[in-house]
């Protein structure tokens, strides 16, 4: 690596790669690359994250500096390494700027970090100079990396729009449903080296059911793990499943599993799964926790479940909280193989309403191209993370009898051969329910309620106090005023209100009501350019205006929020004081 001078005084390095030589940026006009790294940030919001591929000398930052704000972060990585060690000072001398030397098998987790589903659509990625052209591998892992966490923000906050109503509905319902069944965590562990099946309902769960037929003998040493969707196809197949998951929060899940609701098979669930199937299943159930052990004290030792979009994700942990080993994904094409979107015994009235359009490629398990989409592939890939942390920590093996998209981490075997292997190092547990849980259903109702009606009044303070604000001069500053200011002490007390909100650990309650207004909340109302950031967020006015149109907002949503609990709770003493 050499540091070269252009030929407008800047400075360069010229590289070394697979034996050719390299200048990292323009060696005749470096300014041209800086202003088109500069011009491509018009725009930039006061809290846009910035990413930028290659450091390069540094000759940008000065630059850089200029066009952002205290509120802004920049990420620079650094795919060479010798590059990096010359510059990893700017990890001490800027804190808003963080250089990173790239490896590609980090770099998802390291921006996961960074991104969420409050500033997904709120970033901005640039390549430096050339190296995008000199380092395409890197690049596309970058871009994909980022592609990921896109889909992934945006699938929670589309759920969280689509289904805000019928999660706090559900939860509402299901809590007399806990103290009713067995916390997954009293049989942790009970599982110990039993190879566990979840059966997903991609189209190879057709051949799939029928190497299981073939093979009932020994399957009686397997868990066999089932979702909703795949468990009438396995009954009529004469394949009783060990286990039913159920994640799904609406009604059209209630279908899939209706003519088996008499079913003795323990199904497993979490807060916001479908009330309607919890409260008619006669089976035993296992208690997931997802919402609960983050606030109620006595549950905050439970297990946290893991959701990574679909049942088939929660189904895995499931069976690696209990210790099964090794995992054997049966039906989990992530693809559409054969053309298909579900194996035909999986496929339900609510399909024919789905729009399954193919839109991107990826590779099978034999290395040929096959269909996905954008949502398959974002669980194949949440899946391929969650295996290898699980592997990276525990001595686990993963098996993929499916014929559908290959899934890393795991082995590709015929489901036949596999049933030829000796892998049963354990007898199989016989599941007994444990009644552990003891939550007060009354008092979770009352924490509820009375954190929205306090929350209420605070909007409602805070709608009469910024109001008031609004009639300050308008070019009266946050920055240079007195501390005793009575127009400052009453806007610094309704921020703290909004401060308070926010962190407050009963807001889960309000589920995707609340994840829906901190997002929208930030976009519509508090929209900054970067230029406008220094003199918008010291006007009082200004300020007092965008905290108005926070409360407003606030009291609308928990409002709603309220209407939902009081309609559910009474619901909820209806039925049972028929039933």
């Amino acid at each position: 690596m050499k540091k070269c001078k252009t030929l407008d005084g800047k400075y360069v390095y010229k590289i070394k790669k697979n034996s050719e030589e390299y200048f990292l940026a323009n060696k005749e006009n470096y300014k041209e690359d800086i202003d088109n790294l500069i011009k491509e940030l018009d725009g930039l919001k006061f809290n846009s994250l910035i990413i930028i591929f290659g450091i390069d000398t540094a000759e940008y930052l000065n630059e850089l500096k200029k066009n952002i704000c205290e509120q802004n972060r920049v990420i620079i990585y650094e795919p060479n390494k010798d590059v990096f060690e010359e510059n990893k000072v700017i990890n001490l001398t800027h804190n808003k700027i963080k250089l990173i030397l790239f490896e590609k098998e980090k770099v998802k987790e390291q921006l996961s970090l960074f991104i969420n589903p409050l500033n997904f659509d709120n970033l901005y990625l640039q390549f430096f100079g050339n190296y995008e052209e000199i380092y395409k591998e890197e690049a596309e892992v970058l871009t994909q990396a980022l592609d990921y966490l896109f889909v992934d923000s945006l699938s929670f906050m589309v759920l969280s729009n689509r289904f805000g109503e019928v999660f706090i509905r559900n939860l509402i319902w299901n809590l007399d449903i806990i103290n009713k069944s067995t916390s997954i965590d009293k049989i942790k562990g009970r599982y110990k080296d039993v190879p566990a099946i979840i059966v997903s309902a991609g189209p190879s769960l057709e051949e799939n059911i029928k190497s299981m037929v073939r093979n009932k003998e020994a399957l009686k040493n397997y868990l066999v793990v089932a979702g909703s969707r795949t468990l009438k196809a396995l009954i009529e197949n004469g394949i009783n499943p060990n286990l039913i998951v159920t994640i799904d929060p609406v009604d059209e899940n209630y279908e899939m599993i209706s003519e088996y609701i008499n079913s003795d098979i323990p199904l497993a669930f979490y807060e916001y799964s479908n009330r309607k199937i919890l409260s008619e299943y006669k089976g035993e159930k296992i208690y997931l926790s997802s919402i609960l052990s983050k606030v109620v004290e006595e549950l905050n030792t439970l297990k946290s479940i893991y959701l990574g979009g679909s049942v088939a994700h929660t189904a895995v942990d499931v069976a690696r909280t209990l210790a099964c080993n090794p995992i054997i994904f049966a039906g989990q094409d992530l693809a559409y193989t054969n053309e298909k979107h579900h194996a035909k015994e999986a496929t339900f009235n609510l399909d024919k309403s789905i729009n399954y359009e193919a839109t991107e490629l990826v590779k099978d398990v034999n290395g040929n191209e096959v269909k996905t989409n954008a949502t398959l592939n974002s669980f194949r890939e949440t899946l391929q993370d969650y295996i290898k942390g699980d592997k990276r920590i525990n001595e686990v093996e993963y098996i993929n009898v499916s014929n559908g998209a290959m899934i890393e981490g795991t082995i590709h075997m015929d489901f036949d051969d596999l049933f030829k292997t000796n892998i049963f190092n354990a007898s199989k547990y016989n599941f007994k329910p444990i009644y552990n849980m003891k939550i007060n259903r009354d008092e979770i109702i009352n924490d509820i309620t009375e954190f929205i009606s306090f929350y209420i009044e605070e909007a409602k303070y805070g709608i009469e106090k910024c109001t008031l604000l609004q009639e300050c001069h308008e070019n009266k500053s946050l920055v240079d005023i007195d501390n005793e200011d009575k127009d400052f002490i009453e806007f610094m007390d309704c921020f703290s209100k909004i401060i308070n909100f926010e962190n407050s650990k009963k807001s889960i309650f309000l589920g995707g009501y609340f994840n829906n207004f901190t997002s929208n909340i930030k976009r519509e109302r508090f929209r900054m350019d970067v230029k406008d950031y220094e003199r918008l967020t010291s006007n009082m006015k200004y300020q007092s205006k965008c905290l108005l149109g926070y409360f407003k907002d606030m009291k609308k949503m928990l409002e709603d929020v309220q209407k939902i609990v009081k309609e559910e709770v009474a619901n909820f003493n209806k039925y049972h004081s028929i039933n």
